[in-house]
């Protein structure tokens, strides 16, 4: 039994672009970067957001869909490659028709330690507004929030470190905020403030504070499709706000999206990216990934390996993309 909770814990901490800092298996509610696209630039994507992964991302970028701009995602992904731990993740976003852009996700991570279960449901919803003068003036200012509801489902006895989770539930609020710049058209500034306030309250009576992170990151256009991408994260701490990680990515499109491939593709995607966890020197992870686009519709994969022997297996995302 305490070896398979060890697991769970190990794995949890080490996941792709978690923040330490909560002392309790709920500090997953801070996780970002569950979409298939934005892991294949190796989570550099709070300065791009421009997609249905927006609503988690940053959800100032959904202020600069254009006008009749819907989109959907799905991905699902088996972390590490262990089989027993998964996230699925689905997101829903549109432009602003007069009221705000705004956005719908659902993020579910889960653990099965057979008989033992644990599972993390995560609720959000996102709003943005632009904020600039003039359709055609630059910079462009947009502000985006985020508000999210989580609930935790653990059957597991105890706790490997003697913390709350054991054999119980928590519920929990989290408040975040966005700022996306358009520099000009092919330079654009993303910033996040990630769990400004958010907690979780366990049925022991416990109340657990989720630290805030920060993200800050550039993506230029190098061509009309090509984009490359940087972003670096900080969290706040026992000792105040420390620097967490840093990370690289790039995409290119290889057809025009007019041109037909097997006449049902009209894009073909590829991005790749590498991050590095600052407390963790086991030599940073790398992603690489690509898309198949038609109309409405796009298949995108992603699969992310260490660089070190001491890293967690590889970990494959599959998602499936919907453009209205």
């Amino acid at each position: 039994m305490r070896r398979s909770l060890a697991f769970v814990f190990l794995a949890l901490a080490a996941a792709p672009l978690q923040a330490a800092g909560s002392s309790a298996l709920g500090g997953p509610f801070q996780d970002v970067d569950m979409g298939t696209r934005p892991m294949g630039m190796g989570g550099a994507f709070v300065a791009i957001a421009d997609d249905a992964n927006a609503p988690v991302e940053n959800p100032a970028g959904m202020a600069f869909f254009d006008k009749n701009g819907r989109f959907a995602t799905f991905t699902h992904s088996n972390l590490f490659g262990l089989g027993g731990l998964s996230r699925d993740f689905v997101s829903y976003a549109q432009a602003d028709n007069g009221f705000g852009a705004f956005g719908l996700a659902w993020n579910r991570l889960s653990a099965n330690l057979d008989p033992e279960q644990y599972s993390e449901d995560e609720f959000i919803y996102a709003g943005a507004k632009m904020l600039s003068l003039g359709e055609d003036r630059y910079p462009k200012l947009a502000l985006g929030w985020q508000a999210k509801y989580l609930r935790v489902d653990s059957s597991l006895s105890d706790a490997t470190d003697g913390s709350t989770v054991g054999n119980g539930t928590a519920t929990g609020y989290g408040l975040s905020l966005g700022v996306m710049i358009k520099l000009r058209p092919s330079l654009s500034l993303g910033i996040m403030a990630q769990d400004l306030y958010s907690s979780l309250s366990w049925a022991t009576g416990t109340l657990e504070i989720i630290p805030t992170t920060g993200r800050a990151g550039l993506a230029y256009k190098l061509t009309s499709s090509s984009t490359v991408s940087a972003e670096f994260r900080g969290q706040q701490g026992g000792s105040g706000f420390t620097a967490s990680s840093w990370h690289l990515g790039a995409e290119s499109w290889i057809l025009d999206g007019k041109s037909l491939l097997w006449n049902a593709i009209r894009n073909f995607g590829l991005r790749g990216g590498f991050y590095q966890l600052l407390d963790n020197n086991d030599g940073g992870r790398v992603d690489v990934g690509a898309t198949a686009k038609a109309d409405m519709w796009e298949l995108d994969y992603t699969y992310e390996f260490g660089l070190s022997d001491q890293s967690l297996g590889a970990t494959q995302r599959f998602g499936l993309g919907v453009t209205f």
